[in-house]
């Protein structure tokens, strides 16, 4: 009798320690939340800032947005991304791009060539930052064109077809330069119709 009320007691215990942990457990689980979601509106209003800095056509930041998620729905990219790479573009290689429109147009046919290559979050974000830095300072070649070639291969494919160039070229003409921000505007404009059926 004694053995099994010290079994007794013993399981209440541990039945009350595990409530207590489960407590804890959900605590912390609620904490994290609650920064993941500050995070979340920290990073939403710092896209929003830097889009209004793109609004100099008289337009409305909240019509951008809508644009860009209109964008970010047809390439099936995530919106914050797709927002943070239209800003960061339009921040670094506006001078590329006559408009705004031109700018998520373009953004969305790379979009969907990162989702065509199957690259990973972690290679589009690099592949962003070389492509962001090539437009920038007006022209594609190298570390930037080999991360095109990793994470999007399509790019570099369009940008040959719109070249008039063989294939698995790309490099030759980037190495003298040819390879513009014009170019590789114009290239990916090129195949929306193709991207968008």
């Amino acid at each position: 009798d004694k053995m099994a009320d010290n079994f007794q007691k013993a399981g209440s215990k541990a039945d009350g320690l595990m409530g207590k942990i489960s407590g804890i457990a959900a605590g912390i689980a609620s904490i994290a939340t609650v920064q993941k979601l500050v995070n979340l509106s920290d990073d939403v209003t710092s896209a929003q800032a830097r889009l209004n800095l793109l609004v100099t056509d008289g337009g409305s930041v909240d019509e951008l947005e809508a644009k860009i998620m209109a964008s970010a729905n047809r390439s099936r990219s995530v919106y914050l991304d797709t927002a943070s790479a239209i800003a960061s573009m339009g921040a670094n290689a506006g001078a590329a791009f006559t408009s705004n429109d031109e700018l998520i147009a373009f953004m969305e046919q790379v979009n969907k060539q990162f989702v065509i290559g199957g690259a990973t979050a972690q290679e589009q974000s690099n592949a962003m930052v070389q492509l962001t830095q090539a437009m920038a300072a007006g022209a594609l070649r190298g570390e930037e064109l080999n991360s095109i070639l990793d994470s999007a291969p399509g790019i570099a494919r369009a940008i040959e077809q719109y070249m008039g160039i063989a294939e698995g070229s790309i490099k030759s003409y980037a190495e003298k330069g040819a390879v513009s921000a014009t170019v590789v505007k114009n290239a990916l404009l090129s195949i929306a119709d193709e991207t968008n059926a």
